[in-house]
């Protein structure tokens, strides 16, 4: 009876050990280096907590409490277009601070698969986020077929 419970508490651990890992890793080393947002898809009703961080080429947004250790969508930098500002309404309300601002955005994941939704950020946030799709260079926004060599 002993070396059963002693069984299963290991496999148990080796079970959980992974996913508590997983956690720890986006509540300490992802949000340290990212910008924490609100997303929320198109077609759907829940509002999901998280953070985006952005690269040369692309975005990727990480869900707070996910077991994944990467992100969870990634969308391409030259396909991501945002669409226009609106202020929360509603139920919204509830889930926003004070002064964020939604915006609708569309893009291509690594799948080359839409992704549409809204994202609910501060001003500040906002104002990065813009800076940072509107820097993408020329050469980023030309396919490889067409830049000069």
């Amino acid at each position: 009876m002993a070396i059963t419970g002693i069984i299963l508490g290991v496999v148990v651990l080796l079970v959980l050990a992974p996913v508590v890992a997983a956690v720890v890793y986006r509540l300490v080393v992802v949000r340290r280096d990212s910008t924490s947002v609100l997303v929320k898809r198109n077609g759907g009703d829940a509002w999901r907590h998280g953070a985006v961080r952005y690269s040369d080429t692309d975005l990727a947004f990480y869900r707070l409490l996910s077991v994944r250790f990467g992100a969870d969508v990634r969308l391409d930098r030259t396909s991501l277009e945002l669409g226009p500002r609106r202020q929360p309404t509603g139920h919204e309300l509830d889930v926003a601070e004070s002064g964020e601002l939604i915006v609708s955005f569309s893009g291509h994941d690594r799948r080359g698969g839409i992704r549409e939704g809204e994202i609910c950020v501060g001003p500040a946030e906002l104002t990065a986020l813009l800076a940072w799709v509107e820097a993408c260079s020329t050469d980023q926004v030309r396919s490889p077929a067409r830049r000069r060599r």
